[in-house]
């Protein structure tokens, strides 16, 4: 006879070992605390309704030889199994749920919000009503009716919250739902009946609607706390409290639970999905943005997005004069956001609002970029200001032509846009993480120095993949002239002429292979500093490094110079996959 806790051993916790292997690089310390969460409030849910009927009415049975001992009328197994089955699901669920940002799924309709809050709470208060009749003692309907009447408060209570952040996700979802649903009714039909005896060949309807009811509840719970989380990460002023173990962030997480999306400004969200839509041609950040947790994906949703707007603003064959106008408005942008910094790298703690007068803006600005700049400035409070300013060093670099005479120059301006990118994203990680890693902050100044270096060292690699198309349609040369074979002739076919196929495929190549050969060397100088920022996020990070290193080996491995070299979307996952499971451990442990 399989016992109840041999049907875990053997059934349930193989699966959770396997989930948790395939899920580790996305296990961080906010799905930890979600998990657990749910766990406990799974327990204290439903243990009451399990020791109140299951000796008492004689629901279900249990044979004293198949269980270890009893708490509460409730065999010590029920206790794990609650806990089991709420591990397994969430971490087969978060392989499905994780991959769209919070706010995206928020519906700002308030009559579809309404119709879709309240039409299945009174669909559920109604079953709850029906449920009570059929629970009565001694009635073959008892299981069927105490099941109902245990789980549509609960659950309309998620709906209430999160019902409708539910609905947007219901295909990932549902499948969330439907795998650990199945799995447990056939586990139901191997293991144990009633009597304690093996029955393979039935399963009672109303352990398959139990299976499916549960289920339900711990997905759905799931999706409160990522509704939740998602509006503290888009709405900072209203939910200033970052994630932290204490009675203070679960009260705020409460009441972002309870806020409906739709009385909450959709201008946000709405700056946020241009932010999104302007991202949705970058094969570079597209691969690696889903690879971070909500907030921090967010954040750098904004940040990318802005630097590709800014980019292409300067970088367009726009007219001149204009691009000079936008430059400066921009740099009047950055004095607006930043006035009240002490110096180059002060940033604040806790949410603040920035007035900006965006009515000198508006007569310039496309509504695109508009959108991008409201939302940069809404993060900007947990940013420093140097690396703006060198951003837009960068690009008047770019309107001004100014010649790359040597590797100083070079460096200079992969720092100004590029590195500058770096540290932006550092001080992301500080803030999303500051609260509860000190020495994540103690070594901000280590780590801002080595995040220009990767940022540096992935410019380098822009550079050696662009020097055709950056010739062709921009009349750019970033290649230092110093390393240069012929100076004067080689920067008249590329600044003047913009045919630099006419140099070469042995030249392109060899230029090319310089690019790569300072890129390798900022690699290694800065790598190290990875194994210092968060756990959880090492995998994350090294993967949006290694997939430049992937770039390198396309360029190096074409026989002629490629125009513009790319990775193949296998390629791309294979590397994911490789620097997650496998490359990122070394810095780990």
């Amino acid at each position: 006879m399989l016992t109840y806790i041999g049907a875990h051993l053997s059934y349930t916790l193989p699966v959770i070992g396997v989930l948790t292997l395939i899920t580790r690089p996305f296990i961080n310390r906010l799905e930890i605390f979600k998990i657990g969460f749910i766990s406990v409030l799974a327990v204290l849910y439903t243990i009451p309704w399990y020791s109140y009927f299951v000796y008492n009415h004689g629901a279900k049975t249990y044979s004293p030889g198949a269980v270890l001992a009893v708490v509460g009328n409730v065999p010590v197994e029920e206790y794990m199994f609650v806990v089991m089955q709420t591990v397994l699901t969430s971490l087969w669920a978060l392989m499905f749920v994780q991959w769209s940002t919070p706010c995206l799924n928020f519906n700002y309709d308030k009559r579809s919000y309404q119709l879709i809050r309240w039409l299945p709470i009174s669909l559920l208060t109604v079953v709850t009503a029906v449920g009570y009749a059929m629970a009565a003692r001694g009635q073959e309907t008892f299981y069927l009716g105490s099941m109902m009447c245990w789980a549509s408060p609960a659950i309309a209570l998620m709906w209430y919250g999160a019902g409708n952040f539910f609905v947007k996700k219901i295909i990932p979802s549902s499948i969330a739902i439907a795998g650990p649903t199945l799995y447990m009714c056939w586990v139901d039909r191997m293991t144990v009946d009633d009597d304690g005896n093996n029955d393979s060949g039935k399963l009672m309807p109303e352990e398959a609607l139990f299976s499916f009811i549960t289920n339900l509840m711990v997905v759905l719970a799931g999706s409160s706390y990522d509704k939740a989380y998602g509006m503290i990460v888009t709405y900072s002023l209203d939910f200033p409290h970052q994630f932290s173990i204490s009675c203070k962030f679960v009260r705020q997480m409460l009441r972002a639970f309870l806020t409906s999306e739709y009385a909450t400004p959709s201008d946000v969200t709405r700056d946020i999905k241009t932010s999104v839509k302007v991202l949705s041609t970058s094969n570079a950040f597209g691969t690696s943005n889903y690879l971070f947790h909500a907030g921090i994906r967010l954040d750098l949703i904004i940040l990318y997005a802005f630097c590709r707007v800014t980019d292409e603003m300067f970088d367009t064959r726009s007219d001149e004069k204009k691009k000079k106008v936008k430059l400066e408005l921009s740099k009047q942008f950055i004095s607006e956001i930043f006035a009240d910094r002490k110096s180059d790298y002060d940033v604040k703690k806790t949410p603040q609002e920035v007035k900006i007068d965006w009515k000198k803006y508006e007569t310039e600005f496309t509504d695109v970029e508009l959108a991008s700049y409201r939302a940069v400035s809404r993060i900007a409070f947990f940013l420093p200001r140097k690396p703006f300013e060198e951003l837009f060093a960068g690009y008047q670099w770019d309107l001004e032509f100014t010649l790359v005479r040597n590797e100083k120059d070079l460096m200079l301006y992969t720092s100004y846009v590029a590195g500058s990118i770096g540290a932006m994203c550092l001080y992301v990680i500080m803030y999303r993480y500051g609260n509860d890693m000190n020495e994540l902050v103690d070594n901000a100044d280590y780590l801002t120095k080595h995040a220009y270096k990767i940022g540096q060292g992935l410019q380098l690699v822009n550079i050696a993949r662009d020097l055709v198309s950056d010739s062709e349609s921009l009349g750019r040369c970033y290649f230092p002239a110093e390393y240069m074979d012929d100076e004067k002739e080689d920067l008249r076919i590329l600044r003047q002429e913009k045919n630099p196929r006419s140099l070469g495929n042995k030249k392109l190549k060899k230029y090319s292979s310089k690019m790569i050969q300072l890129a390798n060397k900022q690699q290694f100088e800065s790598v190290g500093a990875i194994k210092y920022l968060p756990q959880d996020l090492i995998g994350s990070v090294l993967a949006s490094t290694e997939m430049y290193r992937g770039l390198i080996k396309a360029i190096q491995s074409c026989p002629t110079y490629p125009t513009r070299a790319s990775l193949p979307k296998l390629s791309k996952l294979l590397i994911v996959l490789n620097t997650l499971y496998i490359k990122s451990i070394q810095y780990i442990f």
